[in-house]
């Protein structure tokens, strides 16, 4: 399941299997946000390609990364219920959410994904100077 392509960016054709999506420091995490259908919506992780043939952003459906959530992942889906903050429906919302929702995990792990990004971009430009 880690190596299956989990996205095809719409710009470069790259094939993104989850766990590039995760490791690789040209893919920026932007922020996690529901997308409405026509049924209940579908919850997305957002992100930036930075590559220089690329740039573009794309989603990925947050539920291809179970793999990578290492706690319980409750069934209830709170989404702008009684007792939501809301957080999940606004991209630029990057604060962690403490609630009994089936997307609070992939909300904890979305940053912990950007706090190690940007460690190791850290590291990597620390480096080369």
């Amino acid at each position: 399941m880690a190596d299956e392509t989990v996205k095809k960016c719409n710009c470069c054709q790259a094939c993104l299997t989850a766990k590039q999506l995760v490791d690789d420091l040209a893919v920026k995490p932007i922020g996690t946000a529901f997308l409405e259908d026509d049924g209940p919506g579908k919850h997305y992780y957002f992100f930036q390609h930075e590559t220089p043939d690329c740039g573009t952003s794309f989603v990925v459906d947050v539920e291809h990364f179970k793999q990578f959530i290492t706690e319980p992942i409750p069934d209830k889906v709170m989404r702008l219920g009684p007792g939501c903050e809301g957080r999940c429906v606004n991209i630029h919302d990057l604060s962690e959410c403490q609630q009994e929702c089936h997307f609070s995990p992939f909300r904890r792990f979305l940053l912990k994904m950007l706090a190690e990004k940007k460690t190791r971009t850290q590291r990597v430009l620390g480096a080369t100077t």
